[in-house]
């Protein structure tokens, strides 16, 4: 698949291409227990490399979504077989015995974490910061991070919001065992039931969990892009090292079609509305509250300074032992970089683009000095 722009299909083929893709999706993903071998499919002169991209039904995939409804990935050269999986755990796990080629909705925190205890998992690129709901009763108001103090907060441990919110803390200088009442929980279900229950006063929530806390009539008191300046990084596209070095044009491929779509998301959001629809089986209230009303941020820049830096807060935490790892043997941006300017040059009047070059210094700073 080692051709750098795919050339198009005919409107003929790119539906018979996509309602395949889509039909091999109506279940929310195949059996991955079958053989999870690499293939390519030879359409004509088209050949598509298969991919199996593991993803949060609760958060959704929405780039993914839209680069398989607009034919994108398969003009890029690639046919993404979506795997669901309810959490990190299980993901992570397919991810590093190989029974799938990347998972792309399952935090930061969680791959680093697998990296402190021997996978050799890179991050190579973004989907989603921030959107992480604070939600209480309706009667508490919320002055900043000061409204924490005395209260009983639920969180669930080592997610991404858990962090967020653990260390603004603790820089804003909060004492965490004396100033409040952490309730640990290993889940973000039992963070919005200790809530409802009034067993906590407040949630450090999830979004996988925002719907659910309006129908139970909680207020959203803040969201977790408010504690980290910039915005903090959570779900990665992540995968394994050597698979990444071994299907470096597939990687670049998958990218192009998830910058594309990124595109496509910010110049019609009601078309991702409707896919949210489709694809996570949402009514069209619950599907545009999820996408648009959550703060999150969707991206496909890997954001390598926001990755360090919840590396260093998970080691402030104790929460990880980074021994003698090099995070920055577990951070890619070299390849995002080379299709953003493929994409740049092949696109040179238009600004989208441009603005994401732009950004890529910003948000890689660090790896760029």
């Amino acid at each position: 698949m080692g051709q750098r722009k795919i050339r198009f299909i005919t409107l003929t083929l790119a539906i018979l291409i996509l309602a395949g893709v889509l039909a091999g999706c109506g279940s929310r993903g195949k059996d991955i227990g079958e053989d999870d071998t690499q293939v390519s499919e030879t359409l004509g002169e088209k050949e598509l490399s298969k991919i199996k991209v593991a993803y949060n039904p609760g958060t959704g995939n929405i780039l993914g979504f839209i680069a398989i409804d607009k034919g994108i990935a398969a003009e890029e050269g690639i046919e993404m077989e979506l795997v669901p999986f309810s959490n990190s755990t299980d993901a992570l796990t397919a991810l590093q015995s190989k029974k799938i080629d990347m998972a792309v909705s399952f935090g930061t925190a969680a791959p680093l974490t697998y990296v402190t205890n021997g996978a050799d998992f890179t991050i190579f690129g973004g989907y989603l910061s921030g959107g992480m709901p604070v939600y209480a009763v309706s009667d508490l108001e919320y002055k900043g991070l000061e409204s924490f103090v005395g209260k009983k907060v639920a969180t669930a441990r080592m997610y991404t919001p858990d962090i967020v919110w653990r260390g603004a803390m603790k820089e804003a200088g909060y004492d965490l065992e004396n100033d409040v009442t952490i309730l640990e929980f290993k889940k973000p279900s039992e963070v919005l039931e200790a809530v409802k229950s009034g067993n906590a006063d407040i949630g450090i929530g999830t979004n996988s969990t925002y719907l659910q806390s309006l129908e139970a009539g909680l207020k959203t008191i803040a969201w977790s892009n408010e504690f980290w300046d910039p915005v903090h990084v959570c779900c990665r596209p992540v995968a394994n090292t050597t698979w990444i070095n071994e299907n470096r044009d597939t990687v670049k491929a998958f990218l192009r079609s998830y910058i594309r779509a990124e595109k496509v998301l910010n110049e019609d959001p009601e078309y991702a509305v409707k896919l949210n629809m489709e694809y996570l089986e949402l009514d069209e209230e619950n599907a545009r509250t999820m996408l648009l009303e959550t703060n999150q941020v969707f991206d496909t820049d890997p954001k390598s300074n926001g990755i360090r830096y919840m590396w260093n807060r998970l080691i402030d935490m104790e929460y990880i032992d980074p021994a003698d790892i090099d995070v920055n043997d577990h951070i890619n941006i070299e390849i995002y970089k080379e299709a953003l300017d493929e994409l740049t040059a092949e696109n040179p009047e238009e600004s989208f683009y441009k603005e994401l070059q732009d950004k890529f210094v910003n948000y890689n700073s660090e790896a760029l000095d």
